[in-house]
């Protein structure tokens, strides 16, 4: 089983470049996609170029969280105003097999018109789908970490979701994966250094906690860094990170998975290059 996760850059299709980026996906040829900063565009029509691209590909079975970000982009409550929620997540796998999602993780016991109890404000970060193949059963986690630059207490607060919902739901077969904006760097040894070290002390422990506890604290849960896992620990080369010289975008999968490959695609239509691993299941 091939996973690519991707952040595409709120890519339109003006210049063709939702065009070039089905092309990436196509030859990687992959059967379980995350897709981060989807732009859904006027009347849904950048949202409705992917999933008619992405059903061409073999990918027809998608979710969204679009219309989650739309219906917030309206909302006058603050600070919806601020943010814009001009784009969403995919998750798309092969168009035999069953994909679901599965809100109750992120927003368990209510109604889905509730929208006031979201552990964050940006609830389209956090796509969590359930993937049903011939062979397993897998929960899917697609997540985007929002710059802690501009929004360090939303930051803080997606971390802390998708720490909380995964302890919570105990040890199930899963992946998780996404641009997690995170961490700074990281050392020879494996250890991640988080940008909540430099942030004021009154902050400075929950931040650093809640990035570390996704980065470094999912073992518990019998998970793995695929990357980390194939490759050991040591010096990592520019063709390892996927955003300038940083490791922001990771996969993160149940050992039972197996991991067996996983590089950075170098590509020049986003500014993050696509993670790409391989599972013997």
């Amino acid at each position: 089983m091939r996973v690519l996760s991707w952040n595409v850059n709120k890519s339109s299709n003006r210049e063709g470049r939702i065009e070039d980026q089905l092309a990436v996906i196509e030859r990687c040829d992959v059967d379980v996609l995350f897709l981060q900063e989807a732009r859904y565009g006027a009347d849904m029509k950048w949202l409705e170029a992917w999933q008619d691209g992405l059903e061409g590909l073999g990918l027809s079975s998608i979710e969204h969280s679009c219309e989650w970000a739309a219906e917030l982009a309206e909302s006058t409550v603050p600070p919806h105003g601020d943010i814009g929620h001009d784009n969403g997540h995919i998750t798309a796998v092969a168009g035999d097999w069953d994909l679901r999602r599965n809100e109750q993780l992120i927003r368990p016991n209510l109604e889905r018109t509730d929208r006031s109890k979201f552990g964050t404000n940006f609830p389209e970060k956090i796509l969590v789908t359930e993937v049903e193949t011939p062979d397993i059963e897998i929960e899917c986690w697609n997540v985007r970490a929002v710059p802690g630059r501009s929004w360090g207490d939303e930051k803080i607060k997606i971390f802390e979701t998708v720490y909380e919902r995964l302890v919570e739901a105990g040890s199930e077969t899963r992946l998780l994966a996404g641009d997690f904006n995170s961490p700074r760097r990281e050392l020879p040894d494996g250890q991640a250094i988080p940008f909540g070290y430099d942030k004021d002390a009154d902050v400075r422990d929950r931040w650093v906690n809640a990035e570390l506890n996704v980065l470094k604290g999912l073992g518990h849960l019998d998970m793995v860094d695929a990357f980390r896992y194939v490759h050991g620990y040591g010096e990592i080369g520019v063709k390892d990170t996927s955003w300038k010289s940083k490791r922001f975008d990771h996969v993160f999968a149940s050992s039972s998975l197996r991991p067996s490959r996983c590089y950075y695609e170098s590509v020049d239509c986003s500014d993050h290059a696509p993670i790409i691993a391989d599972f013997e299941v």
